[in-house]
């Protein structure tokens, strides 16, 4: 390789080994503190229920203050899935966050059978 063209690609490679890459770029900007609100549509739940959660670097996790287990991923893209835990209970969530808001749909399986929509809108 010539010089020059070794002068030329140094500063390209150093550029992309100290930039963060897209996906993690992407995923960021859906960090935040949001509030969930889950209606039942089918089976024996009642709801509304209101879930806080929180997301960093792309991974979502419980918020606090309702005795759950929130954990789950923000692609960058906005699709979002996960699971919320409380006991016997485990309710499979998917979806897609867009801005400050939110939807998807939702399933309990565990204590008993029942599913419906959810809704977020991001709180800070």
């Amino acid at each position: 390789m010539t010089r020059l063209r070794a002068a030329t690609l140094a500063p390209a490679l150093l550029l992309t080994l100290a930039s963060p890459s897209t996906e993690a770029l992407a995923a960021s900007r859906f960090d935040g503190a949001w509030a969930v609100v889950a209606t039942a549509e089918n089976g024996t739940c009642s709801g509304p229920y209101r879930y806080p959660i929180v997301i960093r670097d792309g991974a979502v996790d419980d918020g606090g203050g309702n005795g759950v287990d929130a954990s789950g991923r923000a692609g960058a893209d906005g699709r979002i899935s996960g699971t919320i835990r409380k006991g016997l209970a485990s309710v499979a969530v998917t979806g897609r966050l867009r801005g400050s808001g939110g939807s998807g749909r939702w399933t309990l399986t565990g204590l008993g059978s029942c599913s419906g929509r959810w809704t977020a809108r991001r709180t800070g």
